[in-house]
């Protein structure tokens, strides 16, 4: 492959994972990504995860939260429960949740 079509493919792949990840974050309700020294970062990006949050009584009214990874874990399994979206962001990349 010459140098011109690796560029090609690389620019192609990078604006493909640009809009798969625009189109993600419109249908997610909660953003989870893991932050250094075991703590993770919840952060609300819907009205409907706002409201949820809410009606748990969940972060005092906070769009954002710090957990450890237990508290996520049983956060993750509520909201889903509740058929909530979340998108979580680590090392290798984002998946929806």
């Amino acid at each position: 492959m010459s140098s011109e079509s690796e560029k090609h493919v690389a620019q192609s792949s990078a604006r493909t994972a640009a809009r798969i990840s625009t189109s993600v974050h419109q249908r997610v309700d909660f953003e989870l990504r893991r932050l250094e020294g075991g703590k993770w970062r919840l952060r609300v990006i819907s009205q409907q995860g706002l409201y949820w949050m809410k009606s748990m009584n969940v972060g005092s009214g906070k769009d954002e939260l710090y957990l450890n990874l237990i508290a996520a874990n049983d956060f993750l399994r509520s909201v889903r429960g509740h058929g909530l979206k979340t998108e979580y962001i680590g090392p290798l990349g984002r998946c929806l949740l």
